[in-house]
């Protein structure tokens, strides 16, 4: 396709995704949103657009046709993600200094968006162009959970395909004793972190019973109606489904669903006061709540705690972002996920979390690579729901 002043921005963005970001440079600060440019974008044209922002048609054309040729293509960089609401707002401050340095120094205007993981996927997948190629994708992702990169299928076979390289640099990483290695073992994504599940037992409610030590532990009858579970957490909902079946099969499905005492966000389990469950299962990091006086207590679970990753997946053929990699994947971010979120970082000089003392446990990557995952994903969160629904 050629444009020319009467082409519409919705037929040059769904062509040409690279203007998307030369767009809101311009001034049209929406025009990334699908729906803007599908309802808005269809009836402004380049020349429209251009006078609307008092710039000389002719020139704004020039402009955009360069950006398709090719040497304007580098003046844009995206970066979207969606990371743990904990951690999301103090790592958009360490990126946006980056970025700020990076556009200093190189002149390529960088765009981010991160998200807080909570909303789920759809959104990023709304904005990918449809292309089968990664060219039109953002050259960063950051993405937590287990969805999108190991269910999408385009992305799937992009993946196979070579289009995404892990470059961390790093030799090696922390393992935390974990017996699926979090090593990516094609080398195509990297994770940075991860979000462990951890007990919060209530002591007062024990009614003499041991206090739950493994994931064994609470699936036993005796906790029956006892747990509490971050259904509305769907990256870390994963990891428990996904870890409790691989280790338990259908029959751990069954007993997790009988012993469910109700369906909770982690930020709903420390708010609520009344009508409290004997065990949470939550991220690590709401143990900051627990105080000298509560009946509270954490337990890291001694055969691992069930974990969803952090990942950074990043584009191979945009070596020019390569500065912006290196903070991602950099000491002040693990601090900022190891500190700030309590989630243990994989980054090779971070000791904040060490394998005897934070064991952890994830599905693995012959599992997450499996042309099965999203299926078994569907099995088993319907048959954990079915099983909940008819106790």
């Amino acid at each position: 396709m050629t444009i020319d002043e009467s082409t519409t921005l919705f037929d040059l963005t769904e062509h040409f995704p690279e203007t998307i970001p030369l767009l809101v440079d311009a001034g049209f600060a929406r025009i990334d949103d699908p729906d803007v440019r599908r309802r808005f974008g269809s009836t402004v044209t380049v020349k429209k657009a251009a006078l609307a922002h008092q710039r000389d048609p002719g020139e704004f054309l020039s402009y955009l046709q360069r950006a398709i040729r090719g040497p304007e293509r580098a003046r844009a960089i995206r970066i979207v993600g969606l990371v743990p609401c904990p951690i999301r707002v103090p790592m958009v401050r360490v990126l946006e200094q980056a970025c700020t340095e990076f556009t200093n120094k190189t002149g390529t205007p960088v765009h981010y968006d991160l998200q807080a993981a909570y909303i789920g996927t759809e959104w990023m997948e709304e904005g990918l162009a449809d292309s089968p190629t990664a060219d039109g994708l953002p050259e960063i992702f950051l993405s937590a959970g287990f969805r999108m990169f190991f269910t999408n299928a385009r992305l799937r076979k992009l993946r196979a395909e070579g289009a995404f390289i892990d470059r961390t640099g790093w030799e090696r990483q922390n393992e935390f004793g974990i017996t699926n290695d979090l090593a990516d073992p094609d080398g195509a994504f990297s994770v940075i972190g991860v979000v462990p599940a951890v007990f919060i037992v209530n002591r007062e409610l024990l009614g003499g019973r041991e206090v739950p030590q493994s994931w064994a532990d609470i699936l036993q009858p005796e906790f029956e109606n006892s747990l509490a579970l971050p259904v509305g957490d769907f990256d870390l909902f994963d990891a428990l489904l996904l870890g409790i079946h691989r280790q338990f099969g259908t029959e751990g499905i069954d007993r997790l669903a009988r012993n469910l005492f109700r369906s909770m966000h982690p930020s709903q389990m420390v708010a609520e006061k009344a009508d409290q469950p004997l065990i949470s299962v939550m991220p690590y990091f709401f143990t900051r709540t627990i105080t000298e006086e509560s009946p509270h207590i954490a337990v890291w679970p001694s055969d691992g705690a069930l974990s969803a990753p952090i990942l950074l997946v990043t584009r191979g053929d945009r070596p020019e972002t390569q500065p912006l990699i290196d903070t991602i994947a950099g000491e002040s971010m693990s601090k900022v996920i190891s500190r700030l979120g309590l989630f243990p970082s994989t980054h090779p000089a971070n000791d904040d979390f060490d394998g005897e003392s934070y064991p952890l446990r994830w599905p693995g990557w012959d599992l997450l690579l499996s042309e099965d995952l999203e299926r078994t994903l569907t099995a088993i969160t319907t048959r954990f729901e079915s099983v909940g629904a008819s106790r």
